[in-house]
């Protein structure tokens, strides 16, 4: 079994306390679709934990063989998925470690190991302990995957997008939003405590359909003009909006049901504690 590790491009940024500005130590993005200053921005982004820490941020670039599908999880950081035309798989990496001094944020970085090892993609590290602990670290994901790829992607903490997929989708997040763009398959979505937005494209969904809940949080579908489906979109406590005129029979209530055009795979979007949007793109 092939284990990718990290490898040698490598963009570093040290935030060292929020009244201080972040400096560029060395900036090599290696990376393709990836600017250099894209890559900086993302770093800057990585801000400060307490002013009583020092944050060391660096982004590292890996690749491995397509095997159809990926795995990943991470906690208190962010994974957003692209489908492309490249064969392999790309994955940029966020490391962040926050700890007393900046010596010892930088050890902490040094300690942590991201690997792609069969299609699951982990990050190892110290143990982070306490809510008031004074250091720690959490890796976040940027990736690109072939446009048609298997996914399951789990996140606490963060957020997490999928764009131009088509395939066996899975994701989940607590305390994060979720942002779904021009998927296809066979798609389930779930997070607690974050709004979700999806965009659906063509005229009818290629795949099995949609599936959206979330917990405390608004969502919001958009839909071309002239689109085919079964939509099904509900709340617990919230209001549904729809941007365009809709047929239904029986009383509507907090939750409704109806067939778009010439109709097609279900597409259901339903919330607890928000309200429920469906718009035209």
């Amino acid at each position: 079994m092939s284990r990718v590790l990290l490898s040698s491009a490598l963009a570093v940024i040290v935030v060292a306390g929020a009244p201080r500005a972040a400096s560029v130590e060395m900036v090599d993005s290696g990376h393709p679709y990836q600017s250099a200053s894209g890559i900086q921005d993302w770093c800057k982004d990585a801000g400060s934990y307490s002013d009583r820490s020092e944050t060391f941020c660096e982004v590292r670039t890996l690749t491995g063989a397509a095997t159809g599908r990926l795995e990943a999880d991470t906690s208190n950081g962010s994974i957003a998925v692209t489908g492309t035309s490249r064969r392999d798989v790309s994955i940029q990496a966020r490391v962040i470690a926050y700890a007393g001094s900046m010596a010892d944020a930088r050890e902490l970085a040094g300690d942590v190991d991201v690997t792609l090892e069969g299609g699951r993609m982990r990050a190892t590290g110290p143990r982070n302990s306490g809510l008031m602990r004074r250091s720690g670290w959490h890796v976040s994901y940027r990736v690109e995957v072939p446009s048609q790829y298997d996914l399951s992607l789990e996140t606490s903490n963060g957020s997490v997008s999928v764009t131009d997929v088509k395939g066996a989708i899975d994701t989940e997040s607590s305390n994060g939003s979720l942002r779904l763009t021009n998927l296809a398959g066979r798609v389930s979505a779930r997070t607690s405590n974050g709004s979700v937005e999806v965009q659906v494209s063509g005229t009818r969904w290629d795949g099995d359909g949609l599936t959206v809940v979330t917990s405390n949080g608004s969502a919001r579908l958009d839909l071309p003009e002239s689109y085919n489906a079964n939509l099904i979109v509900g709340t617990s406590n919230g209001r549904i909006n729809l941007d365009f005129p809709v047929t239904v029979q029986g009383t509507i209530g907090r939750r409704l049901e109806t067939t778009l055009g010439s109709g097609g795979p279900t597409l259901e979007v339903r919330t607890s504690n928000g309200s429920v949007r469906v718009g035209r793109r």
